[in-house]
């Protein structure tokens, strides 16, 4: 019954955190200055947190799918968020008992996950030609700011997640050893 909650309801959370944090992207948006570009990952902290419940491949399939949506809706051209996201998710996958730790390694996680996806998608906008920003102009309005918001967001909500996700040391390699069946 556990697992076919799992199924069915983290697709669709998972969507509607999709959606919650373009609106709290535009919302910063509006109220910062213009040189600023702050971008909500929520998304990330849900991947890292949801993982170690969910079989590899749903995991891969899953984020293929919100990858695929988000590059629908945020930029409007396919093949950015449908490669990085499950790659990301992978990438998860393959060190949940080490990012899953302890507070310091799930925080350092958000961070690294949030920054090779920014840094990525940049650098496939700017090969595609779809941005013209440079890379100094980027880091400094868009990708400090982010991890800096990211940062934030997650310390707020981690005790909530601490709370509702397993991981604990022994749970998280039982869920590793079902995960590889």
């Amino acid at each position: 019954m556990r697992d076919i909650k799992e199924h069915l309801l983290t697709p669709i959370i998972l969507f509607f955190v999709l959606l919650i944090d373009g609106q709290i992207s535009t919302f910063l948006a509006n109220i910062l200055p213009l040189q600023w570009h702050l971008v909500s990952h929520f998304i990330f902290i849900f991947m890292l947190f949801v993982s170690i419940n969910l079989s590899r491949n749903y995991n891969i399939l899953l984020f293929c799918c919100l990858g695929l949506i988000y590059d629908v809706y945020y930029f409007h051209t396919i093949g950015i968020a449908l490669i990085l996201f499950p790659l990301l998710s992978l990438l998860v996958c393959q060190s949940s008992s080490t990012m899953l730790l302890n507070k310091f390694t799930r925080f350092l996680s958000v961070l690294i996950l949030v920054f090779l996806f920014e840094l990525i998608s940049f650098s496939f906008a700017v090969f595609l030609n779809l941005s013209s920003l440079n890379l100094q102009d980027f880091v400094l309005s868009s990708l400090v700011p982010t991890i800096l918001l990211n940062s934030l967001i997650f310390l707020i909500f981690q005790p909530i997640f601490r709370k509702k996700c397993i991981y604990d040391k022994q749970e998280i390699k039982k869920c590793n050893k079902r995960r590889n069946i």
